[in-house]
């Protein structure tokens, strides 16, 4: 499942700690649900590139520009979702986790 917090080792000059919200926690547990039922086995993988997501994340976040009122996204690579995140200081909070074809108003709204 989904870590709720992950911390920066002490040891990396330039890591991130990267902060997963509930809300986006629930947005991985449904995507997870969705494809554990089209194919056993892929929410794990699902999950596995959520992860690996989150650990670009830590190392560079600022990598992917911001789009929206401080706001940037992530795209995962195998699954149609978007990560979608703010950069504070050395923080890293993790917004919302957005099958692809979500609606603008719909995002709007996700991200305020």
């Amino acid at each position: 499942m989904v870590r709720g917090s992950r911390e920066a080792s002490a040891s990396a000059a330039l890591s991130y700690s990267v902060f997963v919200r509930g809300a986006a926690e629930r947005d991985v547990s449904e995507a997870q649900i969705w494809y554990e039922l089209q194919q056993p086995g892929l929410a794990a993988e699902f999950n596995i590139e959520f992860n690996a997501t989150l650990e670009i994340l830590e190392k560079t976040p600022l990598i992917y520009q911001e789009l929206y009122r401080g706001v940037r996204r992530a795209i995962l690579h195998r699954f149609p979702y978007l990560v979608w995140y703010r950069v504070q200081d050395a923080a890293v909070t993790v917004l919302a986790c957005t099958h692809g074809k979500v609606g603008p108003g719909k995002l709007r709204s996700i991200l305020e």
